[in-house]
């Protein structure tokens, strides 16, 4: 198997969705998404944040006037069928099932042209970015999907190549993921953003911590917990 890695960037006002992201940093959302068929999709998000962006994305998830998939000029015609499998003050999970998908230019539909069923996407919001991993059982056609992705967007995205490669890290279980405090996730997220996991580390705990504006030590100490945590969700998942 292989994986094809990207992300797009949104503008203020390109995309409703997207705009409860930039005006809420600390919302973050995971997704795990199938193509059943090609006019046939499904979707199992999980959103964490303020309970206000909460709402609002729940909103938006559910009104189905609203084209959540499209990333061109053309919105997507389908029959939508939605539901919240969990609900807490600071997380969502939403069940999204599409069909009969009419003149529709999503990345969903946009790879189903190149590549062959049974093609998987994890995806992760966070702020003004929106980023994919797709894995794929031949990769002879993902050229022409880059350059189609690259092509077709509309105004105010923009595109950023990841990798192509063979698949990893699958076996962890994007949908169980790992729950941890607000605080913790905020943390681990802007460290990662800020390249502080990559080697040679391009970022100092000093660095992260003044963007957060909290002390050095409490930043430490959340970082401490939430490698913790996943560290301990890992194992678990591996034996």
């Amino acid at each position: 198997m292989r994986e094809f890695t990207f992300e797009i960037q949104y503008e203020h006002g390109a995309d409703p969705l997207m705009d409860v992201f930039l005006d809420y940093p600390e919302l973050v959302a995971h997704s795990l998404d199938g193509c059943v068929a090609a006019d046939w999709f499904w979707r199992v998000e999980r959103v964490r944040g303020p309970a206000a962006a909460l709402e609002e994305v729940e909103r938006l998830r559910f009104d189905d006037s609203q084209c959540g998939e499209t990333v061109t000029q053309t919105d997507c015609e389908a029959t939508r069928y939605h539901d919240v499998l969990e609900r807490t003050p600071n997380e969502r999970v939403i069940y999204t099932y599409l069909e009969n998908i009419r003149n529709c230019e999503s990345f969903h539909t946009i790879a189903g042209r190149y590549l062959e069923p049974g093609t998987v996407f994890e995806t992760h919001r966070v702020d003004d970015t929106h980023q994919w991993r797709i894995l794929m059982r031949s990769d002879a056609k993902a050229g022409l999907l880059y350059d189609t992705l690259g092509s077709r967007l509309r105004d105010g995205l923009s595109f950023r190549m990841g990798h192509l490669r063979d698949a990893v890290g699958w076996q962890q279980n994007t949908l169980a993921g790992v729950s941890i405090p607000d605080e913790q996730q905020e943390a681990l997220v802007t460290a990662v953003e800020f390249g502080y996991y990559e080697t040679p580390r391009e970022a100092t705990l000093d660095e992260i911590a003044e963007s957060l504006d909290i002390p050095r030590s409490t930043l430490s100490y959340r970082l401490r917990q939430a490698e913790a945590q996943l560290a301990l969700r890992y194992v678990d998942i591996e034996k």
